[in-house]
C-alpha cells in the first residue's frame, strides 16, 4: 500500500518539475493535435455546418467517438458503461437534492473509477509501445553517425533530429580505402517505425554494396531492387548518393530528394539533381548519373524536406530562399559553423515547436 508520505513526494516532484511552458503547450499544442486527430474523420461536416450550436455538439460527439473507437471492443463497453453509469449517477444525485442520500455518490464513484482502470490500461500499452519504440530509436541512433569522420581533402559537420521517436532520414559517409569518400543522405516515406525499417535496409543494403562497388550505377541500382522487394507499397526512399575523389571531382544520383546545394564564395551556384522517381517503386528503373567538382573552399549542402517545409506560428515555410540567404551570411563559415546557423535559423523561425518531419543537414566543403 502506497503511504501518505509517497503521495506528497510525488506531489513536490510535480510541481517543482512544472513549468509555465508546459502548461501552455498543453493548450496551445497538445490538445489542438489531440483534438484534430480525434475528429478527423469528420472535420468536413463540422465545418460545413453553419450553426453554431450544432458545430460545437458534433464536435463533441466526434471527440467521444473517436476515442471509443481508439479502444479495444471490450474497453469500449467498460467505457461505454462507465460513461453512461457516472451520469445516471449525476442525475440521481441531483434529484436528492432534498434529501441527502450517499448511494448517488457511491455510484459515481464507481463509474468514475471504471473509467481511471481503462485510463490505467491504456496507460501500460503505451508505456510497453514506447519501450518498444525507445529500443528501435537506441538501434537506428547507432545507425547515423554522432561524429562525422574528417578526412585530409573535406571537412564534414551534420545535424539530425527526428520528428517522432523513430525517424527515416539517414546520412552516412565511408572514407573508401582508395582515398575516395561515400555519402548517403536520405530520407524513407513517412516518419515513425515504419520510416525507420525502411531507412534501416536502405542503409544496410548501401554499405554492403560498397564493398562490391561504390559507383553510383552499381549502389544504386541496388538499393532500388532490395527495397521493392522488402518494402510495402508505399515503402519508398529518397536519397543522394555521391561519390568524391580527393582532387575534388565528384559523381551523384539524386533519387526523388531535395536537390543538393553546390556553394561557392558564399553563393549558391549550382543546385544538383532534377525531379526524379525515388527508389523502392519499381524495379528496372534508371536513374541519371551527374559529374561534378569541387575547388577548394567549395560545399556541398544537402538537407532534408523537412527543413525546407517547416511552418511557423503562421503557416508560412522556410522555404529553399531562406537558406540561401542564410548561405550568403558568412562566405567564410565551416562546414560546422554554416550547419549550426542553418540550425539555429530553423529553431527561431519555428519558435522551438516539435517538427513535422524529421529534419537532417550536412554540408562537405573541401579543403
Amino acid at each position: 500500500m502506497a503511504e501518505l508520505h509517497d503521495w506528497v513526494n510525488l506531489g513536490k516532484d510535480t510541481f517543482s518539475s512544472l513549468k509555465t511552458k508546459d502548461v501552455t503547450n498543453l493548450y496551445a499544442l497538445e490538445w489542438p493535435e489531440t483534438r484534430k486527430m480525434l475528429i478527423a474523420d469528420y472535420q468536413s461536416k463540422i465545418d460545413g455546418d453553419p450553426k453554431r450550436l450544432r458545430r460545437f455538439l458534433r464536435t463533441r460527439s466526434a471527440i467521444l467517438l473517436g476515442l471509443a473507437k481508439r479502444l479495444a471492443p471490450h474497453r469500449r463497453v467498460f467505457f461505454l458503461v462507465g460513461f453512461v453509469w457516472f451520469f445516471f449517477s449525476l442525475l440521481a444525485a441531483l434529484s436528492y437534492h432534498r434529501h441527502f442520500s450517499a448511494w448517488p455518490l457511491v455510484e459515481m464513484t464507481a463509474s468514475f473509477m471504471i473509467i481511471v482502470l481503462l485510463l490505467a490500461m491504456e496507460l501500460i500499452d503505451k508505456i510497453k509501445y514506447r519501450d518498444e519504440l525507445e529500443l528501435a530509436r537506441d538501434l537506428q541512433a547507432d545507425l547515423i553517425p554522432k561524429s562525422p569522420p574528417q578526412t585530409d581533402a573535406y571537412e564534414i559537420a551534420a545535424f539530425n533530429r527526428i520528428a517522432n521517436t523513430v525517424g527515416g532520414d539517414i546520412y552516412d559517409f565511408v572514407p573508401l580505402p582508395d582515398g575516395r569518400l561515400a555519402v548517403l543522405f536520405g530520407d524513407a516515406s513517412g516518419h515513425g517505425m515504419a520510416a525507420g525499417l525502411v531507412m534501416a535496409v536502405a542503409h544496410a543494403a548501401w554499405r554492403t554494396q560498397l564493398d562490391v562497388d561504390p559507383s553510383p550505377p552499381p549502389i544504386i541500382g541496388s538499393l532500388n531492387r532490395i527495397l521493392c522487394r522488402t518494402g510495402g507499397p508505399r515503402s519508398f526512399f529518397s536519397c543522394c548518393y555521391v561519390l568524391l575523389d580527393r582532387d575534388g571531382s565528384f559523381t551523384a544520383t539524386v533519387a526523388g530528394h531535395p536537390q543538393i546545394v553546390k556553394i561557392a564564395s558564399g553563393k549558391v551556384v549550382d543546385r544538383i539533381g532534377t525531379g526524379s522517381y525515388p527508389l523502392g517503386v519499381k524495379t528496372g528503373m534508371k536513374w541519371e548519373e551527374l559529374q561534378g567538382s569541387l575547388a577548394p573552399g567549395e560545399r556541398l549542402l544537402f538537407h532534408s524536406d523537412g527543413l525546407t517545409e517547416a511552418r511557423n506560428a503562421n503557416e508560412r515555410e522556410f522555404g529553399d530562399s531562406f537558406v540561401d540567404a542564410i548561405v550568403g551570411w558568412n562566405n567564410a563559415a565551416s562546414a560546422a559553423t554554416l550547419v549550426e546557423t542553418l540550425i539555429g535559423e530553423w529553431n527561431l523561425f519555428t519558435g522551438g515547436r516539435a517538427p513535422e518531419d524529421d529534419v537532417s543537414i550536412a554540408v562537405i566543403a573541401r579543403r
